[in-house]
C-alpha cells in the first residue's frame, strides 16, 4: 500500500436497514439522548464545541479542556483539539479524542511495564457549528498507548461513558453527547475499524509491525463523513415503520 493513498474513505458505509430490530431501536435511543443534549446546551445559548472551548483562547494543538476529561470509574477519557487545516484531507474545525483506560478494563496485564497512556478508540471530527461531521483512526504513535484490537475496541465503544461527577471539567450535556454518538453510529465506526484493520495489515505485509506503528508519516488510517441531521431523519422513518 502507497502511504500517498493514506487515509483511505470508509468505502462500505452501513445504514440503518442492514441492522437487526435490537440495534435500530438502541441507534433510536441514542438518537433521542443525542438530540436531547444538543437541545440543552442551545437553550443555554451555546453549543457542542463552544461549550467544551469555553472562554478559553482557541490553540491549535491545545487539549481543550487542559487536562482532558477523565471517569476513573468507567475508565474513560476525552479530550478535543485541532491541528492545523492542510493536516487533513477533511474539512473539520477540530476533533475529540476517545480513549479508554485498557488495564482497568482487563484488556492487558497492569503491570510497571507499560506506559500509563490510555488507548485511543475513535476521533470525531467536529465542524463549527458544534456538529459532528465525521469519524477517523489513527496509527498508534499519535496517542502512544496501546493499540485495541476489533473485539477490544467493541467493548470499548460499548463502555465508554462519562459522569458528571468530582473531576470532570465537561458539562453533563458533551458526556452524554459523546455516548449517544458512538451509540447512535456504532455499526459504522465499527466497520472504519474492520478497515483500519485491513489497512494495517497492508502495512504490515513487508514491515515490521512495530516499525508501522511509530511511523510517523503514517498518521491518520481511514475516516468517514456523517450528515447527521439526515441519518437522524432516515433513522426516525425506518423506526416508525417498526413502531
Amino acid at each position: 500500500m502507497q502511504l500517498s493513498k493514506l487515509p483511505q474513505q470508509l468505502k462500505s458505509i452501513p445504514d440503518w436497514t442492514q441492522v437487526d430490530t435490537a440495534e435500530l431501536d438502541s441507534a433510536w435511543r441514542a438518537a433521542i439522548d443525542l438530540v436531547g443534549s444538543m437541545q440543552s446546551l442551545n437553550q443555554q445559548g451555546r453549543q457542542v464545541v463552544g461549550q467544551i472551548i469555553g472562554d478559553a483562547v482557541f490553540t491549535e494543538w491545545q487539549h481543550y479542556p487542559e487536562n482532558d476529561v477523565r471517569d476513573d470509574k468507567n475508565a474513560s477519557q476525552y479530550f478535543y483539539h485541532a491541528h492545523p487545516g492542510l493536516q487533513r484531507p477533511f474539512t473539520e474545525h477540530g476533533h475529540f479524542h476517545l480513549f479508554v483506560h485498557a488495564e482497568k478494563l482487563g484488556m492487558r496485564p497492569s503491570t510497571s511495564r507499560y506506559a500509563p497512556a490510555p488507548a485511543h478508540v475513535v476521533a470525531v471530527s467536529m465542524d463549527a457549528q458544534g456538529l459532528p461531521s465525521g469519524f477517523f483512526v489513527v496509527n498508534r504513535w499519535v496517542t502512544k498507548g496501546p493499540w485495541l484490537s476489533l473485539a477490544h475496541c467493541k467493548r470499548a465503544l460499548q463502555h465508554f461513558k462519562l459522569g458528571s461527577g468530582r473531576g470532570n471539567k465537561a458539562s453533563k450535556d458533551i458526556n452524554t453527547f459523546l455516548r449517544a454518538l458512538l451509540q447512535l453510529y456504532y455499526p459504522r465506526i465499527i466497520a472504519l475499524l474492520e478497515q483500519r484493520d485491513k489497512i494495517m495489515a497492508s502495512l504490515c505485509k513487508n514491515r515490521d509491525r512495530r516499525s508501522v506503528f511509530a511511523d510517523t508519516d503514517i498518521e491518520v488510517l481511514c475516516y468517514c463523513h456523517i450528515d447527521l441531521m439526515t441519518d437522524i431523519a432516515e433513522l426516525e422513518e425506518l423506526h416508525a415503520s417498526f413502531a
